[in-house]
């Protein structure tokens, strides 16, 4: 049986997001999810997440781009900045200390894992602030960490596909030099339009990923999805995974949803 890593990101970012994530942790159909902390939602939403600390790899998703805090930077800023080698390094490590103190805060342990938001975790110019600070906060017990490469499919997103290539090169590398450990390959990079087949696009993933890779996923349901980012497409998602056909693919695939240990 192969085991892959089915996370769910942005778990804090709205009440959708959160029902979503936490439904399917109760289904088992879910492996893990990352977590936005800097929201007003975070409190109540680490308890929710209790009862699945044990079946299931809670992490860090890290922001420096969303808007949650007033320090954060539009993606297109900060990618200038890494290209032009202005990254302000003593603003990248307050903000992950930040964060890992609200996550340790409200769920009494480190993240099992730590990735980033918009993978600002592997740009040049932070990884290496991300992986000293994680190095010297947690120098026993290490989280795992995300690897965008290799990246199985570029999905509906050559061009994104290709970006996200080039700023991953060498981040694996440095990151197992620094004692770090991550997943065995990559995949879950789409247009999160609602005219993506989210269904096609996991079977394929499902099919080709080798053990021990990773999928990424974002889905939302409920009332009030539309007013998230790419809302349609999260439900669409949601739909999927939740459904009898998804616990089809995994036994035909004879896969399980195993956290990366």
């Amino acid at each position: 049986m192969r085991r892959l890593i089915l996370c769910a990101d942005d778990y804090g970012l709205s009440a959708s997001v959160d029902g979503a994530i936490v439904d399917l942790l109760a289904r088992q159909r879910l492996s893990a999810t990352s977590c936005m902390v800097q929201g007003a939602r975070w409190p109540d939403a680490a308890e929710a997440l209790r009862p699945y600390l044990s079946t299931a790899q809670v992490g860090l998703h890290f922001n420096l781009t969303e808007g949650l805090h007033n320090d954060d930077l539009p993606l297109g800023q900060l990618l200038g900045r890494v290209a032009s080698l202005r990254v302000d390094r003593r603003w990248v490590a307050q903000r992950l200390h930040e964060q890992l103190d609200l996550f340790e805060t409200h769920l009494g342990r480190p993240p099992a894992y730590v990735d980033g938001h918009q993978h600002v975790h592997v740009f040049p110019g932070v990884r290496g602030v991300f992986l000293r600070v994680l190095a010297q906060r947690y120098p026993t017990q290490r989280p795992w960490l995300r690897f965008t490469a290799p990246l199985l499919s570029p999905g509906d997103q050559r061009i994104k596909a290709w970006v996200l290539s080039v700023l991953s090169v060498g981040f694996a590398a440095q990151a197992q030099r620094a004692g770090f450990t991550g997943n065995h390959g990559f995949a879950g990079l789409y247009s999160l339009s609602e005219r993506a087949d989210f269904a096609a696009l996991m079977r394929d993933w499902c099919q080709r990923l080798p053990d021990k890779a990773l999928i990424m996923c974002h889905p939302a349901c409920g009332e009030a999805v539309a007013a998230v980012d790419h809302g349609l497409a999260r439900q669409q998602e949601y739909d999927f995974l939740s459904s009898d056909h998804f616990s089809r693919l995994l036994s035909e695939q004879q896969i399980g949803l195993h956290p990366n240990e």
